[in-house]
C-alpha cells in the first residue's frame, strides 16, 4: 500500500503539456537586412502533491499546488536565409492549491489555466521582447562585426 502512495505522489510531481499553445510573429531590423521571428509557447504545468489524508473524523491537510510555465520555441530566418533557433523555458506565470488529490484536480486547474489565454500571450510577448537582445548578439555572432564604411 505505502509502494502505490509512493508512486502516485512521484507521478503527481511531474509536469504535463496542457494543449494550450500560443503563438506570436515578429520582424525585427538588423544590419544583414530583416529577420523573421516566430514563437511558440507551450503552456506546461506541474503539480506536487502536498500534506496528508487524515484518519477519519479529522480535518485532512492534503492539497494540491500547481503551476503553470511555458516552453517556447524560437524559430528566427535571416534574410541570409541563415536560422536561428532558441528554447526558453519561463518561470511559473501563474500558479496556484487545490484542495484535495491532484489527479481530481487536473480538470479544474486546465481549466482555470485555460481561461487565462490572454495572460499567457502576454507572457509570451514578453519573453519575445526579452529574447531581442539575445537575437541580435547571436546575428552578430554569426554575421561578423560590424564594418564602418
Amino acid at each position: 500500500m505505502a509502494y502505490f502512495l509512493t508512486a502516485g505522489l512521484v507521478l503527481a510531481a511531474t509536469g504535463a503539456a496542457l494543449g494550450l499553445t500560443v503563438d506570436h510573429q515578429n520582424q525585427m531590423d538588423h544590419r544583414s537586412g530583416p529577420v523573421a521571428v516566430k514563437y511558440r509557447g507551450d503552456v506546461v504545468i506541474t503539480h506536487k502533491q502536498m500534506g496528508a489524508v487524515a484518519p477519519g473524523g479529522r480535518p485532512s491537510s492534503l492539497r494540491c499546488d500547481w503551476a503553470a510555465s511555458m516552453s517556447v520555441a524560437r524559430h528566427a530566418v535571416a534574410a541570409s536565409g541563415t536560422r536561428l533557433v532558441r528554447t526558453i523555458d519561463s518561470e511559473p506565470v501563474m500558479s496556484g492549491t487545490r484542495p484535495g488529490w491532484c489527479v481530481a484536480s487536473h480538470g479544474a486547474i486546465r481549466k482555470e489555466v485555460a481561461a487565462k489565454a490572454a495572460h499567457m500571450q502576454q507572457h509570451l510577448m514578453m519573453l519575445a521582447q526579452e529574447d531581442e537582445q539575445m537575437l541580435r548578439v547571436e546575428l552578430d555572432r554569426i554575421h561578423g562585426p560590424q564594418r564602418a564604411g
